[in-house]
Protein backbone atom coordinates (compact mmCIF):
# COMPACT_ATOMS: atom_id res chain seq x y z
CA UNK A 1 0.00 0.00 0.00
CA UNK A 2 2.87 2.44 1.01
CA UNK A 3 4.46 1.90 -2.94
CA UNK A 4 0.73 2.43 -4.04
CA UNK A 5 0.18 5.80 -2.18
CA UNK A 6 4.02 6.48 -3.39
CA UNK A 7 3.02 6.08 -7.12
CA UNK A 8 -0.25 8.19 -6.71
CA UNK A 9 1.66 11.32 -5.19
CA UNK A 10 4.07 10.90 -8.22
CA UNK A 11 1.56 11.07 -11.02
CA UNK A 12 -0.21 13.99 -9.61
CA UNK A 13 3.07 15.68 -8.92
CA UNK A 14 3.54 15.26 -12.53
CA UNK A 15 0.47 16.68 -13.85
CA UNK A 16 0.88 19.24 -12.01
CA UNK A 17 4.43 20.10 -13.28
CA UNK A 18 2.98 19.76 -16.85
CA UNK A 19 0.13 22.36 -16.23
CA UNK A 20 2.51 24.67 -14.83
CA UNK A 21 4.79 24.27 -18.08
CA UNK A 22 1.87 24.78 -20.12
CA UNK A 23 0.43 28.14 -18.21
CA UNK A 24 4.06 29.74 -17.20
CA UNK A 25 4.18 32.56 -19.89
CA UNK A 26 7.36 33.25 -21.84
CA UNK A 27 9.93 35.96 -22.09
CA UNK A 28 13.25 35.92 -22.86
CA UNK A 29 14.81 34.85 -19.28
CA UNK A 30 12.21 33.11 -17.73
CA UNK A 31 12.44 29.48 -17.01
CA UNK A 32 10.32 27.83 -19.60
CA UNK A 33 10.74 25.14 -21.98
CA UNK A 34 12.34 26.86 -24.77
CA UNK A 35 14.52 25.26 -27.83
CA UNK A 36 18.11 26.25 -26.57
CA UNK A 37 17.68 24.32 -22.75
CA UNK A 38 16.42 21.18 -24.62
CA UNK A 39 19.20 21.52 -27.18
CA UNK A 40 21.56 22.08 -24.19
CA UNK A 41 19.74 18.93 -22.03
CA UNK A 42 19.98 16.85 -24.88
CA UNK A 43 23.74 17.75 -25.38
CA UNK A 44 24.73 16.96 -21.72
CA UNK A 45 22.56 13.71 -21.86
CA UNK A 46 24.36 12.03 -24.97
CA UNK A 47 28.17 13.93 -23.61
CA UNK A 48 29.89 11.56 -21.33
CA UNK A 49 30.79 12.95 -17.88
CA UNK A 50 33.89 11.54 -18.45
CA UNK A 51 35.47 13.22 -21.59
CA UNK A 52 34.12 17.00 -21.64
CA UNK A 53 33.41 18.73 -24.44
CA UNK A 54 37.17 20.31 -26.00
CA UNK A 55 36.66 24.15 -25.78
CA UNK A 56 36.78 25.37 -29.35
CA UNK A 57 39.80 26.79 -31.35
CA UNK A 58 41.15 30.34 -30.67
CA UNK A 59 40.50 32.35 -33.80
CA UNK A 60 41.08 36.04 -34.08
CA UNK A 61 37.45 36.63 -35.60
CA UNK A 62 35.76 35.18 -32.61
CA UNK A 63 37.30 36.51 -29.89
CA UNK A 64 33.21 37.45 -28.26
CA UNK A 65 32.01 35.22 -25.71
CA UNK A 66 30.73 32.03 -27.50
CA UNK A 67 26.84 32.48 -27.82
CA UNK A 68 24.54 28.83 -27.09
CA UNK A 69 22.78 27.37 -30.20
CA UNK A 70 19.80 29.51 -31.60
CA UNK A 71 16.68 28.31 -31.48
CA UNK A 72 14.72 26.72 -34.46
CA UNK A 73 12.48 29.06 -36.04
CA UNK A 74 8.82 27.32 -36.76
CA UNK A 75 7.10 29.72 -39.69
CA UNK A 76 3.80 29.38 -41.61
CA UNK A 77 4.24 31.33 -44.65
CA UNK A 78 0.88 32.22 -46.73
CA UNK A 79 1.48 34.13 -50.33
CA UNK A 80 -1.16 35.68 -52.60
CA UNK A 81 -0.68 36.68 -56.34
CA UNK A 82 -3.18 38.68 -58.51
CA UNK A 83 -2.75 38.23 -62.18
CA UNK A 84 -4.44 40.17 -64.87
CA UNK A 85 -5.04 38.09 -68.08
CA UNK A 86 -7.31 38.20 -71.08
CA UNK A 87 -10.23 36.68 -70.59
CA UNK A 88 -9.63 34.86 -73.78
CA UNK A 89 -6.22 33.07 -72.23
CA UNK A 90 -6.91 33.01 -68.44
CA UNK A 91 -8.85 29.39 -68.73
CA UNK A 92 -5.66 28.42 -69.93
CA UNK A 93 -3.14 29.70 -67.54
CA UNK A 94 -5.70 28.69 -65.01
CA UNK A 95 -5.32 25.18 -66.15
CA UNK A 96 -2.00 25.21 -66.31
CA UNK A 97 -1.28 26.07 -62.77
CA UNK A 98 -3.60 23.24 -61.77
CA UNK A 99 -2.03 20.96 -63.65
CA UNK A 100 1.13 21.92 -62.58
CA UNK A 101 0.13 21.36 -58.80
CA UNK A 102 -1.26 18.02 -59.33
CA UNK A 103 1.91 16.41 -61.33
CA UNK A 104 3.87 17.16 -58.45
CA UNK A 105 2.20 15.25 -56.01
CA UNK A 106 0.40 15.48 -53.14
CA UNK A 107 3.66 15.08 -51.34
CA UNK A 108 5.18 18.48 -52.82
CA UNK A 109 1.69 20.26 -53.71
CA UNK A 110 -2.02 19.71 -52.71
CA UNK A 111 -4.42 21.49 -54.35
CA UNK A 112 -7.37 23.30 -52.10
CA UNK A 113 -9.82 24.78 -54.36
CA UNK A 114 -10.32 26.01 -57.42
CA UNK A 115 -13.44 28.20 -59.06
CA UNK A 116 -13.84 29.90 -62.26
CA UNK A 117 -16.66 32.28 -63.27
CA UNK A 118 -17.74 34.02 -66.42
CA UNK A 119 -17.05 33.89 -70.28
CA UNK A 120 -13.98 33.91 -72.29
CA UNK A 121 -15.91 36.47 -74.62
CA UNK A 122 -16.67 39.12 -71.47
CA UNK A 123 -15.43 39.24 -68.07
CA UNK A 124 -14.02 36.24 -66.46
CA UNK A 125 -12.39 35.62 -62.91
CA UNK A 126 -10.71 32.82 -61.50
CA UNK A 127 -9.28 31.71 -57.87
CA UNK A 128 -6.91 28.51 -57.22
CA UNK A 129 -5.14 27.71 -53.58
CA UNK A 130 -2.83 25.38 -52.66
CA UNK A 131 -0.81 24.15 -50.30
CA UNK A 132 2.88 23.38 -51.24
CA UNK A 133 6.09 22.60 -49.83
CA UNK A 134 8.31 25.63 -49.56
CA UNK A 135 11.14 24.98 -51.97
CA UNK A 136 8.46 23.64 -54.79
CA UNK A 137 6.23 26.50 -54.49
CA UNK A 138 9.54 29.26 -54.49
CA UNK A 139 10.22 27.25 -57.87
CA UNK A 140 6.64 27.34 -58.86
CA UNK A 141 5.76 31.11 -58.03
CA UNK A 142 9.34 32.36 -60.03
CA UNK A 143 7.54 31.04 -63.20
CA UNK A 144 3.88 32.95 -62.85
CA UNK A 145 5.28 36.13 -63.70
CA UNK A 146 6.67 34.62 -67.24
CA UNK A 147 3.28 32.49 -67.66
CA UNK A 148 1.81 35.68 -67.32
CA UNK A 149 3.66 37.99 -69.47
CA UNK A 150 3.60 35.11 -72.14
CA UNK A 151 -0.12 35.29 -72.12
CA UNK A 152 -0.28 38.50 -72.44
CA UNK A 153 -0.94 39.67 -68.70
CA UNK A 154 1.17 40.88 -65.55
CA UNK A 155 1.50 40.01 -61.73
CA UNK A 156 -0.46 43.27 -60.82
CA UNK A 157 -0.67 42.52 -56.52
CA UNK A 158 1.52 40.06 -54.12
CA UNK A 159 1.23 39.50 -50.76
CA UNK A 160 3.11 37.72 -48.25
CA UNK A 161 2.21 37.05 -44.40
CA UNK A 162 4.14 35.05 -41.93
CA UNK A 163 2.82 33.12 -38.86
CA UNK A 164 5.53 32.66 -35.96
CA UNK A 165 4.63 29.19 -34.51
CA UNK A 166 8.03 28.63 -32.94
CA UNK A 167 6.00 28.99 -29.07
CA UNK A 168 3.02 27.12 -29.69
CA UNK A 169 4.99 24.38 -30.85
CA UNK A 170 7.83 24.10 -28.34
CA UNK A 171 5.30 24.41 -25.62
CA UNK A 172 3.36 21.51 -26.93
CA UNK A 173 6.33 19.63 -27.67
CA UNK A 174 6.95 19.95 -23.99
CA UNK A 175 3.33 19.30 -22.38
CA UNK A 176 3.09 16.14 -24.62
CA UNK A 177 6.50 15.02 -23.03
CA UNK A 178 5.16 15.79 -19.82
CA UNK A 179 1.62 13.94 -20.40
CA UNK A 180 4.09 11.01 -21.77
CA UNK A 181 5.70 10.82 -19.04
CA UNK A 182 2.94 11.08 -16.70
CA UNK A 183 1.32 7.99 -18.66
CA UNK A 184 4.41 5.87 -18.57
CA UNK A 185 4.04 6.41 -14.56
CA UNK A 186 0.57 5.59 -14.37
CA UNK A 187 0.90 2.43 -16.44
CA UNK A 188 3.59 1.14 -14.43
CA UNK A 189 1.65 1.60 -11.44
CA UNK A 190 -1.16 0.12 -12.68
CA UNK A 191 0.92 -3.14 -13.42
CA UNK A 192 2.80 -3.29 -9.99
CA UNK A 193 0.13 -1.88 -7.60
CA UNK A 194 -1.66 -4.17 -5.41
CA UNK A 195 -4.15 -2.07 -3.85
CA UNK A 196 -7.72 -1.99 -3.20
CA UNK A 197 -9.93 -2.35 -6.23
CA UNK A 198 -11.32 1.52 -5.88
CA UNK A 199 -8.02 2.55 -6.24
CA UNK A 200 -7.12 1.11 -8.96
CA UNK A 201 -9.98 2.28 -10.95
CA UNK A 202 -9.37 5.46 -10.19
CA UNK A 203 -5.57 4.71 -11.33
CA UNK A 204 -7.40 3.87 -14.52
CA UNK A 205 -9.59 6.49 -14.93
CA UNK A 206 -6.35 9.07 -14.56
CA UNK A 207 -4.98 7.18 -17.36
CA UNK A 208 -7.50 7.11 -19.65
CA UNK A 209 -7.63 11.01 -19.25
CA UNK A 210 -3.81 11.57 -19.97
CA UNK A 211 -4.40 9.29 -23.00
CA UNK A 212 -6.84 11.69 -23.91
CA UNK A 213 -4.90 14.60 -23.57
CA UNK A 214 -2.39 13.26 -25.22
CA UNK A 215 -3.94 12.35 -28.63
CA UNK A 216 -5.25 15.67 -28.45
CA UNK A 217 -1.88 17.63 -28.26
CA UNK A 218 -0.44 15.38 -30.81
CA UNK A 219 -3.29 16.26 -33.31
CA UNK A 220 -2.45 19.95 -32.46
CA UNK A 221 1.20 19.60 -32.67
CA UNK A 222 0.54 17.34 -36.37
CA UNK A 223 -1.44 20.62 -37.41
CA UNK A 224 0.88 23.35 -36.51
CA UNK A 225 4.01 21.48 -38.09
CA UNK A 226 1.86 20.70 -41.03
CA UNK A 227 1.63 24.64 -41.40
CA UNK A 228 5.36 24.86 -41.37
CA UNK A 229 6.00 22.25 -43.67
CA UNK A 230 3.72 23.78 -46.05
CA UNK A 231 3.24 27.20 -47.43
CA UNK A 232 0.27 28.18 -48.99
CA UNK A 233 -0.50 30.12 -52.23
CA UNK A 234 -3.65 32.02 -53.72
CA UNK A 235 -3.81 33.19 -56.72
CA UNK A 236 -6.11 35.48 -57.88
CA UNK A 237 -7.39 35.78 -61.99
CA UNK A 238 -9.36 38.30 -63.74
CA UNK A 239 -9.53 39.47 -67.03
CA UNK A 240 -8.38 42.92 -68.97
CA UNK A 241 -10.07 45.89 -69.09
CA UNK A 242 -11.84 45.67 -72.59
CA UNK A 243 -13.00 49.21 -74.29
CA UNK A 244 -15.35 47.10 -76.71
CA UNK A 245 -16.30 43.44 -76.48
CA UNK A 246 -18.66 41.13 -78.78
CA UNK A 247 -20.63 41.59 -75.73
CA UNK A 248 -21.13 45.42 -75.74
CA UNK A 249 -24.13 45.49 -77.30
CA UNK A 250 -25.47 42.10 -76.01
CA UNK A 251 -28.40 43.50 -73.93
CA UNK A 252 -29.86 45.69 -76.83
CA UNK A 253 -29.93 42.60 -79.21
CA UNK A 254 -31.76 40.71 -76.47
CA UNK A 255 -33.91 44.48 -76.04
CA UNK A 256 -34.73 43.69 -80.49
CA UNK A 257 -34.88 40.20 -79.85
CA UNK A 258 -37.66 40.29 -77.38
CA UNK A 259 -39.63 42.94 -78.19
CA UNK A 260 -42.61 41.09 -79.42
CA UNK A 261 -42.45 38.91 -76.92
CA UNK A 262 -42.93 42.15 -74.77
CA UNK A 263 -46.12 43.39 -76.53
CA UNK A 264 -47.41 39.84 -76.39
CA UNK A 265 -46.78 39.75 -72.30
CA UNK A 266 -48.64 42.61 -72.18
CA UNK A 267 -52.00 41.43 -73.54
CA UNK A 268 -51.38 38.56 -72.10
CA UNK A 269 -51.22 40.42 -68.82
CA UNK A 270 -54.67 42.31 -69.79
CA UNK A 271 -56.82 39.23 -70.71
CA UNK A 272 -55.38 37.97 -67.12
CA UNK A 273 -56.53 40.85 -65.20
CA UNK A 274 -59.66 41.14 -67.36
CA UNK A 275 -60.58 37.43 -66.81
CA UNK A 276 -60.35 38.12 -62.99
CA UNK A 277 -62.40 40.88 -62.78
CA UNK A 278 -65.49 38.75 -64.80
CA UNK A 279 -66.69 36.60 -61.50
CA UNK A 280 -66.53 40.22 -59.93
CA UNK A 281 -68.18 41.86 -62.17
CA UNK A 282 -71.15 38.68 -62.35
CA UNK A 283 -72.02 39.14 -59.05
CA UNK A 284 -71.68 42.85 -58.00
CA UNK A 285 -73.53 44.31 -60.98
CA UNK A 286 -76.30 43.10 -59.92
CA UNK A 287 -76.33 44.05 -56.65
CA UNK A 288 -75.65 47.16 -57.57
CA UNK A 289 -78.53 47.70 -60.21
CA UNK A 290 -81.27 45.82 -57.55
CA UNK A 291 -79.62 49.02 -54.94
CA UNK A 292 -80.44 51.96 -57.15
CA UNK A 293 -83.67 50.30 -57.91
CA UNK A 294 -84.11 50.49 -54.60
CA UNK A 295 -83.38 53.78 -53.88
CA UNK A 296 -85.20 55.20 -56.97
CA UNK A 297 -88.23 53.36 -55.37
CA UNK A 298 -87.81 54.22 -52.03
CA UNK A 299 -87.46 58.11 -53.00
CA UNK A 300 -90.49 58.00 -55.67
CA UNK A 301 -92.74 57.36 -52.57
CA UNK A 302 -91.35 60.08 -50.16
CA UNK A 303 -92.03 62.49 -52.76
CA UNK A 304 -95.60 61.68 -53.28
CA UNK A 305 -96.10 62.23 -49.51
CA UNK A 306 -94.48 65.14 -49.54
CA UNK A 307 -96.43 66.72 -52.92
CA UNK A 308 -100.02 64.92 -51.39
CA UNK A 309 -102.24 68.19 -50.31
CA UNK A 310 -102.89 68.53 -46.42
CA UNK A 311 -106.81 67.94 -45.48
CA UNK A 312 -109.29 70.29 -44.43
CA UNK A 313 -109.68 71.90 -41.13
CA UNK A 314 -112.72 71.05 -39.65
CA UNK A 315 -114.76 74.40 -38.34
Amino acid sequence: MRRFWAGIALAAALAACGQANQSAPGGGGEAVYGMADMERSAAMEETPAAQPASPPPEDASTSATTVGPTPTLYLAYTYALGLEIPSERLTGVMDRHIQACQAAGPRLCQLISSNRSGSPNSDMNGIVSLRAEPNWLNTFKSGIAQQANEAGGRVDSENTTSEDLTRQIVDTEARLRAQTTLRDRLQELLRTSRGRLSDLLEVERELARVQGEIDSVQSQLAVMRTRVAMSELTIAYHSSPRSVGSDTFEPLRQAFASFLGIIVGGFAAIIVIIAGLIPFAVVLIPLIWLLLRWRKNRGGRLFRRAAAPAPPAES
